[in-house]
């Protein structure tokens, strides 16, 4: 696929044009900070919307390049309203040896009227409560009416904890919660359905997500610019897409591995030299 028919705009941009819209976590940023440093290259691109800068796809990577006193980054610009762009929710696991200490933190937050599953995501679906705690067990809503930003503050609660008290947490997709429920220690608690406006909101009043919130897949997703980071100064937009027509991209198919990682949408290589 030729860069031009992808729906996707290279170019070099500032850093403090982008607006993140999702806290990060600091060991990841650590790692990928020291990656950089370490291989010299902007491995893989921001991807931003094109129109307000927010920040779709990575929020570590624009974390990391602040670190690093970088100006500018190669991001790959797409139309957020478009179907090229979809989102879907993270959901978080938490697990103990000890099941109800996970759950006496969610009663202590509220988290206290119980429910079927169905009900419990038809609520979110609606959009008619904040979160929902899903175990082996059954499923439980808040016993009050909770928004969005109530359901965040639930959320990093519940990471400070889990972090305090040596529980696990895992991130995983929406299409998983029913694998993750097999183990009798975990409980999942998943938010109610977002909005792209609810991204865009949060990127442009600085109200962040708790990291690992929203889930963008992007089709196809652009990876792989392979730029040597001390040519983002130096090198112009024209001069970065000029240079990439020159390599040509390599379209990969659904359920690719890349970087360790397999993704559902294909995969637009776009240096993959």
């Amino acid at each position: 696929m030729a860069l031009e028919g992808s729906g996707v705009r290279v170019d070099l941009r500032p850093i403090s044009s982008m607006l993140p819209h999702e806290d990060t976590i600091p060991s990841h940023v650590d790692r990928i900070t020291s990656e950089i440093k370490q291989e010299g290259i902007q491995r893989d691109p921001i991807i931003v919307d094109a129109d307000t800068g927010a920040v779709l796809d990575g929020m570590h990577r624009l974390a990391a390049f602040g670190r690093l006193g970088l100006e500018n980054a190669v991001c790959c610009s797409v139309d957020y309203s478009s179907k090229m762009v979809s989102l879907q929710r993270w959901a978080r696991a938490y697990s103990h040896s000890v099941r109800r200490e996970v759950g006496q933190a969610l009663m202590d937050a509220g988290i206290s009227r119980k429910c079927t599953m169905s009900e419990a995501f038809n609520s979110l679906d609606a959009r008619k409560c904040g979160l929902a705690a899903l175990s082996s067990q059954g499923a439980f809503l808040p016993a009050d009416r909770l928004d969005l930003q109530g359901a965040f503050a639930i959320v990093r609660g519940l990471d400070a904890i889990a972090q305090e008290s040596g529980w696990k947490r895992t991130f995983f997709s929406e299409d998983e919660i029913d694998s993750a429920l097999q183990d009798e220690r975990t409980v999942v608690v998943l938010i109610q359905k977002l909005g792209k406006d609810d991204v865009i909101a949060a990127a442009r009043s600085g109200r962040l997500f708790p990291c690992k919130t929203s889930m963008h897949t992007i089709e196809p997703r652009p990876v792989a610019v392979n730029l040597p980071i001390e040519k983002l100064s130096s090198m112009s937009g024209s001069e970065l897409r000029k240079q990439l027509q020159t390599s040509g991209g390599k379209l990969l198919p659904q359920g690719s591995l890349y970087q360790g990682r397999r993704y559902k949408e294909r995969l637009l290589l776009l240096n993959p030299s």
